[in-house]
């Protein structure tokens, strides 16, 4: 492999035997591993406008890309001295980039100019006031040997007129001033070219900063908060701003766009560039607005500047943390349902704690026969069927595992873990022997809710088809008055249009941590029913 020496005007190249001697190479710095130090020996080695960070980055080309050992202190590079020399410098310490080869070709060097001659002065006699000056330059002097058409023309000059001493030492100190302030203008010009090649070294480290560092997610909470359009915020989230804020400190994320992450709560599937530099609230922002419109992973990409297997990673973790996060025990105390029940059913129901209901959610046809006669359900489609509880407010307090839609609600509540709960909260006294469930008509669980010692709360028309009495009329009304709040918490549930739809068969495979996470957060909006 051809290595060559990118110092200053250094020759040194493994091509050419004779030039290397003892001579080691040395890589030069990487910006992807070290940008810092790349830009440093760049600055060093006096070549600003050759070395740049695209052509340090591409492999093809930096893999050609050294310094040699000739300009190092010890030889190599060390821990006392890592860096390599500077490049030639001038008397300020400015360093004087290598010279730049022109596109045409090398440019051809002037001839050197020869020195003048001393001009041999000749004193007339004392009474004469003026002297001649007599040069024979003009023996010396070719045409060959004056390279530029400025000094044939003061030579010229010089020869025909004749100076007088006076004259001579006149002009000694103009040209002497003059001479100063040419070597000053190139002084000032060799430091704006430094300057000038700082600057560019700056400009290349902020491009690059931009590009690996700075993703841009125009897509935040306050954005949409801030639009124009009216209740926009809980279109896209389903959630208030200040309902936002406190999902986000219930997840312990920032509640505000001000407060820096300090904490990570969670793991990713797959940690990529997009992902790592994206806050956490516009991570959380994306995985509400998934949920609450079902948005694909196109439209999020878009949004949110990412690309698409970064939603997916993003959407899939996430749902996994809040699913953890949200599976702790939500049935209160009976005490505290009590306190918080609305009057009217409080004075019917005082002792009935906990309403219960079975929906369904469609999904795709799937493609075996059996499946296929397993999640047909009497809604004439195929379907998931699950059990939801609330509580006389309207809250959800328990939610089961989807079941294929052919299960009878009976055999749901017998396989669910539904009782094993009830065992527990009699247990540790959260319910007491004698409180009651409410359920509808066609929910034929009376026999077991009796085996735990708990009373249930059914239309009295559905256990007999004997003429039913007026009592018996009243207490279907107002079972069914009150019943109605666990069909208006389902109904807020499928608000989330991720599972009002039809769920494609893609999203099988974490749809029950889906459906949970969408009940819990229903939770976390306005009450149905105020105490």
């Amino acid at each position: 492999m051809v290595k060559r020496c990118s110092y200053g005007s250094c020759n040194t190249d493994s091509r050419y035997p004779e030039r290397l001697g003892n001579v080691q190479f040395h890589p030069f710095p990487k910006p992807a591993r070290n940008l810092e130090k790349c830009m440093k020996w760049i600055g060093l080695c006096g070549r600003g406008h050759q070395l740049s960070l695209d052509k340090l980055s591409n492999h093809s080309t930096a893999k050609h890309i050294y310094v040699c050992s000739k300009h190092f202190v010890d030889g190599r590079p060390t821990p006392a001295h890592p860096d390599p020399l500077p490049a030639l410098t001038d008397a300020h310490g400015n360093v004087k980039p290598a010279r730049r080869c022109s596109k045409f070709g090398p440019k051809l060097r002037p001839q050197p100019v020869p020195p003048r001659k001393t001009l041999r002065v000749d004193r007339m006699p004392d009474n004469t006031e003026t002297i001649s000056v007599g040069c024979d330059l003009q023996d010396k002097i070719t045409t060959g040997e004056i390279a530029t058409e400025s000094l044939m023309e003061d030579t010229t000059t010089e020869e025909s007129t004749p100076l007088t001493e006076t004259e001579c030492t006149d002009d000694q100190p103009q040209m002497e001033e003059k001479r100063e302030q040419m070597e000053e203008k190139q002084e000032e010009l060799e430091r704006l070219k430094t300057l000038l090649a700082q600057k560019e070294n700056e400009n290349d480290l902020l491009r690059a900063k931009i590009r690996t560092c700075q993703a841009p997610y125009p897509l935040t909470a306050e954005v949409i908060n801030n639009s124009s359009v009216p209740d926009y915020f809980r279109y896209c989230t389903g959630f208030t701003y200040d309902e936002f804020n406190k999902l986000c400190r219930f997840f312990r994320l920032p509640d505000n766009d001000t407060v820096p992450q300090t904490h990570i709560p969670l793991t990713y599937e797959k940690l990529d560039r997009h992902i790592q530099h994206m806050p956490l609230r516009q991570q959380f922002l994306l995985v509400l607005m998934r949920l609450r419109q079902n948005f694909d992973l196109k439209e999020l990409a878009f949004k949110f500047q990412i690309d698409m297997h970064s939603v997916s990673t993003l959407f899939s973790s996430w749902i996994d943390f809040m699913y953890d996060r949200l599976g702790v025990s939500v049935w209160p105390h009976r005490d505290i349902i009590t306190e918080n029940m609305p009057g009217n059913y409080k004075s019917e129901f005082p002792t009935t704690f906990a309403i219960l209901d079975c929906t369904e959610i469609k999904i795709e046809k799937p493609s075996s026969l059996l499946v296929q006669s397993q999640t047909y359900s009497n809604k004439s489609t195929d379907t998931f069927k699950s059990l939801i509880v609330c509580d006389p407010r309207g809250s959800i307090m328990f939610v089961s595992t989807l079941y294929s839609g052919s299960i009878s609600d009976q055999e749901l509540f017998r396989r669910c873990e539904i009782k094993d709960l009830l065992k527990g909260l009699l247990q540790c006294g959260y319910l007491k022997k004698g409180d009651g469930l409410m359920v509808d008509k066609g929910f034929l669980i009376e026999n077991d809710v009796k085996e735990l010692g708990l009373n249930l709360n059914i239309p009295p028309f559905a256990k007999s088809n004997l003429q039913t009495p007026v009592s018996d009329v009243e207490m279907t009304k107002k079972i069914a008055k009150h019943r109605v709040h666990v069909e208006r918490a389902i109904a807020k549930v499928k608000q989330f249009k991720i599972v009002s739809g039809r769920i494609p068969n893609s999203m099988l495979g974490n749809i029950n941590q889906i459906w949970f996470v969408v009940c819990m957060l229903s939770n976390f909006q306005q009450h149905i029913i105020q105490a």
